[in-house]
């Protein structure tokens, strides 16, 4: 029986009548410190972007210009903080804790003007500017350590002239890897959006009515047996680290920086003949790209030199990561929403903190075969690796407790960072990659493909469309 009482890393509110501040703050679960202290002693490793292209579409009288934009964003974003205030949180100095200051109107207004930013010097829009960050911004940034920054960045082949009506424009977000996940950061977006069209801030809001809506720590609000819930109450709280460079030493002399290659297929009716050819195979698209991944990764050589050969296949980073018996490992994220968080955890873009698992797949020598040896020009390979794949991921959805896994994990997490550390420094054999892929909107159940409200005073329908958008990974390592 799945326990729904679960509180491992409840909210406490503190406060302190000498300095008036009001904070809330929570333990972190053991993925969000991994995440934390490798991004504190990597230098900004593994902090997750979401760029988005817009067109401004149907304004009628309504014209958006550099002036109104820049109003419209703070609005937005402001809008966003009352809907998911996570976005507000910092993660400490120790990667132990997460804390939300509650402010009153006025410092939330300062809070929007220091992390939501109109950008018109980007030639090539968010793409631009995300290399430029990724080189340059660390997070948590600035003096009040902020984990999250909007920006907008009109498109550059309109006359500056800040009166002029602005036609497109791109987005970017930026935030901590501590406190969102890819989900996250499509559900903030789509907030954002709501908020540059339809604000649904109270006009009579009192701040830190907000608090209530924190985004609980995953394993709090997870589907997990009552035998889990005691093992992991009988386990050690502390995380055990062993001896790590100083922060920022083991990407010195590194390349830093996250340069993005994107390839727009326009072919009509594309999305649907591949799952077509799916569903002929039993295979979903999940394990038809991951799939085509592990074909593009591993060579004929690396599977006669060593059978720990690991390619790594997935929607989010990794370090190289051996399986004993199999030529290649896929390491996947996977989104405890869908199955394994609990109501409302799983609606529609109502959790934005992190609440990813981790699957490793191996994928034994007789399955990946070697290109040599298929005599189809490698659909025969392609289909087995990807049938592998999909049975794998229908073992994870019938697998209880996978919420836990990461926690039941705990007591290796120090030396897990240790090793991700130490292959920063570490010689590549081959590229690393960190490879995303989305379609385009709406393309998923979290964003619409359009965006629009009536402006009360004059009537008149401002309508956004999401053009598309990309998930990056920013990295500061030799492997990219």
């Amino acid at each position: 029986m799945a326990s729904t009482t679960a509180r491992f890393h409840p909210w406490t509110s503190t406060s302190s009548p000498v300095s008036e501040q009001h904070l809330v703050t929570r333990s972190l679960t053991t993925p969000e410190f991994m995440l934390s202290t490798i991004n504190k002693y990597a230098s900004g490793h593994n902090c997750p972007y979401l760029g988005a292209t817009i067109s401004v579409k149907d304004t009628g009288s309504v014209i958006l210009t550099a002036e109104s934009l820049q109003a419209s964003l703070w609005r937005a974003w402001t809008h966003v903080r009352w809907l998911h205030p996570t976005v507000a949180c910092q993660i400490d100095e120790d990667c132990k804790r997460m804390s939300y200051r509650v402010e009153n109107a006025a410092q939330v207004n300062l809070w929007a003007a220091r992390t939501a930013k109109l950008l018109t010097s980007h030639h090539d829009g968010w793409q631009e500017l995300q290399e430029k960050l990724s080189r340059e911004t660390i997070l948590p940034a600035g003096e009040a350590g902020d984990c999250a920054f909007l920006y907008a960045i009109p498109r550059l082949d309109q006359t500056p002239d800040a009166r002029q009506p602005i036609t497109h424009f791109d987005l970017l977000l930026h935030v901590h890897h501590g406190l969102v996940d890819g989900t996250g950061l499509r559900s903030i977006l789509d907030a954002v959006l709501v908020g540059l069209t339809r604000p649904e801030v109270p006009t009579n809001v009192v701040w830190g009515d907000e608090a209530v809506r924190l985004s609980p720590a995953a394993l709090d609000v997870a589907i997990i047996s009552d035998d889990i819930i005691q093992s992991l109450s009988a386990m050690d709280k502390e995380i055990k680290m062993p001896p790590l460079p100083s922060p920022g030493a083991c990407t010195e002399d590194l390349p830093i920086g996250t340069s993005i290659v994107t390839q727009t297929l326009r072919a009509d009716g594309l999305l649907d003949k591949i799952r077509e050819a799916g569903r002929e195979h039993g295979v979903k698209l999940t394990g038809m790209v991951q799939a085509a991944l592990v074909l593009a990764l591993v060579n004929d050589d690396e599977i006669e030199a060593s059978d720990d050969a690991s390619a790594h296949a997935a929607p989010v980073a990794s370090n190289d990561n051996t399986s004993n018996g199999s030529a290649c490992t896929v390491l996947s994220g996977f989104d405890l929403r869908t199955r394994s968080l609990l109501e409302p955890w799983s609606q529609r873009n109502r959790y934005v903190g992190a609440a990813v698992g981790l699957e490793m797949m191996p994928i034994p020598a007789e399955v990946l075969g070697r290109a040599t040896e298929v005599a189809d020009h490698g659909t025969e390979r392609f289909w087995r690796i990807a049938q592998h794949i999909h049975s794998a991921w229908i073992a994870v959805s019938q697998r209880p407790n996978v919420a836990a896994a990461n926690e039941l994990r705990r007591a290796a997490t120090g030396f897990i960072i240790q090793g991700v550390l130490a292959s920063m420094k570490a010689p590549a054999s081959k590229p690393g990659l960190s490879i995303n892929y989305v379609s385009d909107p709406p393309g998923s159940n979290q964003l619409e493909g359009t965006y629009s409200a009536t402006n009360d005073d004059q009537q008149q329908a401002l309508t956004l469309q999401l053009d598309h958008y990309q998930l990056v990974t920013g990295e500061s390592t030799d492997k990219l």
